[in-house]
């Protein structure tokens, strides 16, 4: 069993982040934004090679993160229109900005994924964690606010369950960095600024 055990820590593991994408139930805000994201936002893949037989791991979870913020900022704001660049006006046609200009840009990236699976902490449990930067610009694309946001997750799982348990710990660690950009980015200073600058009110607040 000891060697089974020791076989199965060293072997090569791959996961494909799968699971529920919930809609927030939130108030969104009267205005209009370009989301833009890094081409491979939605393809990230993260491979690491753990030490002390901990195996090597392929995760991919760019589609979920990408699923689960379109979704987000879709209730957050009226309007959402994806977009390649920052920026509107004449000679930007073909570089995926529109000609009806949103009232401010936010540029999403994913700056850090991290695990620790029980082998490593010591502790009965999978963690996970997610660092995003999120990025505020003008209708003229100048950058007004950089923050940074970082959600955390953790399952119980190890041997044959591990995929499970690092699964559900990334989820939840992509709805944690997602709920705090819901409740605590349109509180920050520079971005209360800019809402007050175009007329409204930043109070986002859950509807249940």
């Amino acid at each position: 069993m000891a060697l089974l055990c020791a076989l199965l820590s060293s072997c090569a593991h791959t996961l494909t982040v799968s699971g529920r994408i919930p809609t927030p139930l939130i108030e969104p805000l009267p205005v209009s934004i370009g989301f833009i994201r890094p081409v491979d936002f939605s393809t990230h893949i993260h491979r690491e090679k753990l030490p002390r037989g901990g195996g090597d791991w392929t995760i991919e979870l760019g589609a979920l993160q990408n699923a689960f913020f379109e979704t987000l900022f879709d209730a957050l704001f009226q309007g959402v229109q994806p977009m390649e660049i920052a920026g509107c006006g004449a000679g930007d046609e073909g570089r995926g900005v529109v000609a009806s200009c949103p009232d401010g840009f936010v540029r999403l990236s994913l700056l850090e994924y991290a695990f620790l699976p029980p082998e490593l902490s010591g502790l009965q449990f999978f963690s996970a964690s997610t660092k995003y930067q999120v990025e505020l610009l003008d209708a003229g694309g100048m950058v007004l606010d950089t923050w940074v946001v970082v959600g955390y997750g953790k399952n119980e799982g190890g041997g044959f369950q591990s995929t499970e348990a690092l699964n559900a710990a990334t989820v939840e660690a992509i709805r944690d960095a997602g709920a705090r950009v819901a409740l605590e980015w349109p509180k920050q200073g520079n971005v209360r600024t800019w809402l007050d600058l175009i007329g409204v009110k930043n109070d986002p607040k859950p509807i249940m």
